[in-house]
């Protein structure tokens, strides 16, 4: 995705910076530590100071939860249906990087090798040849615009490391799902290309050192990586060099040399590359200095203005990237969780359910990037998605029902099962069950192939007979199913109007958090008709308690509960997910909570 890059100019007093930025949770200051450099824009200093930049929080609604074979399934052949087809093109094989916009007439290298990986990988999970003809017509196109000769200007050698590099993962996944070793000559073209051109990080103005770093970390990364593959340890030593050039880059001031953006990139590219280099080398190195730096790494950055690439999915899918590396190396959970969360939020873009993701949180669901696809594939939906077993099937969700949902006396209540098939095979005698006040309902022989996402309804219009609360369960039956964990799902709903609810109940008024995700704090809303004992609690996502925002007597009237992000010693918490409870007067309700730095 080559493109023109804009300037702004940078002058932000360095002491000011260093003396107010706010420190990441559960970090521990680096020594020494020396202030940014001028790649801070006097417009960026409330991005330091109020934990993100000015901009638009544009966080999608869910649509989880996701079956991760299912929407590797639809990505695949969303991107399919943008490759050249036309032999006679001068373009046959190669990807169009956009559904609609600026950028559907746009062909590059990089995307058609980030499609081959996709179709690669999907070929050796799943098994089938759906995309062959795909791969060989990609490989053409790569070949006859090979990687180390993509467009860029002169002195900006960013883009052919960046496409090297992923020229070295194509024809490793290439080789891993076929056994073809027709194109090893051409990733180790890739691999010298990285190799004796490195990026400089520390001459030209400021955003060029950051895309540098950036470019420098995704080729490193995946230079380390194909070496380990072919068994060539001076690779492997050169890949080290260059990965500790992008770590003393990040150590330059790691608050905020971990969370930065450009281009189609942010910092999450340069955590990668040192994870999968310098700390796949030397892990005890990695987790030493991930215990003390990696609270700082950006979780989710909101879209903000940066004319001509606003590319915010492009950012956070590398954040997502770097968070599973550093799960990698440290093996804390929390990361884990970061990126799923960063994933997640990244497919519910996709509300048309075609399986295009857009380049950015606010563009139409029509303009979709095929690139960007790509980049969720590899970094997100793969990772979750794990080694599918061959029979799997299970009940997703409720259609239109959750937890804690209000319905009015006399009003009927939708009620639809979604199943789906987890697993590889075709699969034709599944069961599905419902069992509720409905009513118990069994759909019997139900047909659910490979990455199917099926409806099943109630057939009957159902009327809960009096007030109260209702739980409805739904769950799979197949033989020889591999994985029960996932065949269950439960729902409980409330019945009733303000009139048939005891007066103390009706009269509590609890909102959900404020800010979520929040870097620096949040509140919630309370209102009570009555006095009343409130209690507002906060557990990680083990069960463990970590706060209590309220806990006490309160009088009736409006209150605001604040939290600050501190446990109950005092020390902020690391970014990651938490869970709150809240209790009040007869009524209680439960949420997630997602601390970013």
């Amino acid at each position: 995705m080559q493109r023109s890059r804009s300037h702004r100019s940078a002058l932000v007093p360095a002491l000011i910076a260093l003396l107010l930025l706010p420190l990441a949770a559960g970090a521990t200051v680096p020594a020494p530590l020396a202030p940014p450099d001028d790649s801070l824009s006097p417009g960026q200093l409330e991005f330091w100071l109020e934990g993100g930049p000015s901009g638009s929080r544009v966080v999608p609604d869910p649509l989880g939860p996701f079956n991760y074979v299912r929407e590797f399934d639809q990505m695949v052949s969303f991107f399919a249906a943008w490759q050249v087809t036309d032999p006679d093109s001068s373009d046959y094989g190669g990807m169009i990087e956009a559904e609609s916009g600026a950028l559907a007439g746009v062909i590059q290298t990089d995307n058609t090798l980030e499609a081959i990986w996709c179709w690669s990988r999907y070929r050796e999970f799943s098994g089938r040849d759906t995309y062959d003809d795909n791969i060989a017509a990609a490989w053409v196109y790569c070949t006859n615009y090979p990687a180390w000769a993509e467009a860029g200007a002169v002195g900006e050698n960013y883009y052919r490391v960046h496409n090297c590099a992923w020229g070295l993962t194509a024809v490793l996944q290439y080789k891993a799902a076929t056994g073809d070793d027709s194109f090893d000559a051409y990733a180790q073209t890739c691999a010298s290309y990285i190799d004796t051109r490195p990026l400089n990080l520390y001459s030209g103005d400021a955003y060029t050192r950051r895309l540098n770093a950036f470019c420098k970390g995704w080729a490193v990364g995946n230079l380390y990586l194909y070496a380990e593959a072919i068994g060539d340890a001076t690779l492997m030593d050169a890949a080290i060099t260059q990965g500790e050039d992008v770590l003393s880059w990040i150590n330059t001031f790691p608050p905020a040399y971990l969370a930065y953006e450009y281009w189609a990139m942010s910092s999450g590219t340069a955590m990668w590359g040192v994870c999968n280099s310098v700390f796949r080398d030397d892990p005890a190195q990695g987790q030493a200095w991930l215990a003390a730096n990696g609270g700082y790494m950006d979780v989710w950055s909101d879209w903000y203005d940066v004319p001509g690439y606003d590319w915010d999915s492009a950012w956070n899918v590398a954040y997502c990237n770097a968070h599973f590396a550093v799960w990698d190396v440290t093996g804390d959970p929390d990361y884990w969780l970061n990126g799923k969360y960063v994933a997640d939020n990244l497919l519910s873009l996709d509300t048309d359910d075609d399986g295009g993701i857009t380049a950015e949180t606010i563009d139409p669901a029509t303009e979709d990037m095929s690139w960007v696809t790509c980049y969720l594939v590899k970094f997100g939906v793969d990772r979750l998605m794990g080694e599918p077993p061959d029979h799997d099937v299970g009940v997703l969700r409720f259609a239109g029902l959750e937890d804690g949902q209000v319905f009015e006396v006399g009003v009927p209540v939708p009620v639809a099962v979604v199943a789906t098939n987890y697993g590889l095979a075709d699969e034709a005698d599944a069961e599905v069950h419902l069992v509720s006040d409905a009513g118990d309902t069994i759909w019997t022989d139900v047909d659910l192939p490979f990455a199917a996402l099926e409806t099943y309804t109630y057939g009957t219009a159902w009327i809960p007979p009096t007030d109260g609360f209702y739980t409805l369960t739904a769950w799979t039956e197949l033989a020889g199913d591999e994985d029960p964990a996932n065949d269950t799902v439960t729902v409980t709903i409330q019945v009733g109007d303000p009139s048939s609810v005891p007066e103390d109940v009706a009269l509590v008024s609890f909102g959900g958090p404020a800010r979520n995700p929040f870097a620096r704090g949040t509140s919630f809303n309370l209102s009570l008709g009555v006095d009343a004992d409130v209690l507002l609690a906060v557990y990680d996502v083990r069960g463990r308690l970590v706060a209590r925002i309220a806990d006490g007597r309160f009088g009736r009237g409006d209150h605001r509960l604040e939290w600050d992000g501190r446990d109950r010693s005092g020390r902020s918490l690391p970014s990651g997910v938490y869970l709150y409870r809240f209790e009040a007067a007869g009524r209680s309700s439960n949420g997630k909570l997602v601390k970013l730095r």
